[in-house]
């Protein structure tokens, strides 16, 4: 009989239940699904043939000690803790799960600008603390005809642009990678570049991939070229924004407003964007509905399924050079 192959869910909360089941329906027998806790990823994962994780530095030093590693397979959409350039030397598969929470993240983006413009937040605490007195605040602006500049346009933003029509925005994005077809398709306007979108929006929102080349693109220069009293929203990573620099033009209202879900440092939770009157913070929620997280265990088990039983190149693998496979 045939070893199961070892299929290692590392410090992931719940259970497999769901997983199972989807095995059962899929009549795959040949994996065993194993949940493992700890902190010491090389000595506790040893044998693992495919490895799903979270907030957990995968370095060349753990690929190398992982010798039975074929496939790491996430349940998310950024892969930020993987180094990818490894994986492809090692010959691993990385996937993730693009777009299983686009809705949710979209959704997210709407219910920060609504939030912050109509400030239902402010005037929620102030009737609680028995005040009725609704032209208290500062004057709300009509969000019908405002202009929000969408910058990247993957998933996500794809799933808020009709949100965004639907409340009378007109919509335009940056993107080195799309053309002027995808705009025509989509019904917005592309920019040629960021300080082109920043100088016309009314409404930043940022989707983009945390990269080397794209680690604090808004920073002093760029908050900057922003429209004065314009609006920040951050649902992709907290260091695409150069906190510093953004608190300053908070305080200045340069920036008017900011909307994030993200933060640099979400462990120790001490920004001091946190709680300033002009800010919303979430705690990295944006991605959440029962529905999105069974996708993306769904997804990410499709692609262990793809690797190990079928041996073929997973569906959402990201590796782009990679030469031999293990």
């Amino acid at each position: 009989m045939n070893e199961k192959k070892k299929v290692i869910y590392y410090n992931m909360a719940g259970d497999l239940d769901y997983e199972n089941q989807l095995l059962q329906e899929w009549g795959i027998k040949d994996l065993e699904l194993i949940q493992v806790t700890g902190n010491n990823l090389i000595v506790d994962v040893k044998e693992a043939e495919s490895l799903t994780l979270e907030y957990t530095q995968v370095d060349a030093d753990v690929m190398k000690n992982l010798p039975n590693l074929k496939i790491i397979a996430l349940q998310s959409i950024g892969t930020d803790e993987i180094d990818i350039d490894c994986a492809d030397r090692e010959g691993i598969y990385v996937t993730n799960a693009p777009g299983f929470c686009a809705y949710e993240v979209a959704s997210h983006v709407m219910a920060l600008i609504l939030n912050l413009n109509r400030k239902i937040g402010v005037y929620d605490e102030a009737v609680k603390n028995g005040e009725w007195a609704p032209f208290s605040g500062n004057k709300i602006e009509r969000l019908q005809g405002q202009t929000v500049g969408l910058v990247s346009l993957g998933t996500i933003p794809k799933a808020l642009i009709p949100m965004l029509k639907g409340f009378g925005f007109n919509v335009v994005f940056y993107s080195p990678s799309k053309t002027d077809e995808d705009a025509k398709r989509l019904g917005i306007t592309r920019c040629d570049s960021l300080n082109a979108l920043l100088n016309i929006s009314d409404i930043v929102s940022l989707h983009t991939p945390l990269l080397p080349s794209t680690k604090y693109m808004i920073n002093e220069t760029t908050l900057a070229q922003m429209k004065e009293g314009a609006m920040l929203i951050n649902t992709a990573r907290g260091e695409l924004i150069d906190e510093s620099a953004l608190i300053v033009c908070l305080k200045s209202n340069k920036i008017s407003a900011a909307g994030l879900d993200v933060l640099i440092d979400e462990h120790n939770h001490d920004s001091k964007l946190i709680g300033m009157d002009n800010v919303i913070v979430t705690p990295h929620v944006g991605f959440l509905s029962k529905q999105s997280l069974l996708d993306a265990r769904r997804v990410a088990l499709e692609q262990i399924v793809t690797r190990l039983v079928k041996v073929t190149r997973p569906d959402t693998a990201l590796n782009k050079e990679m030469l031999t496979v293990r």
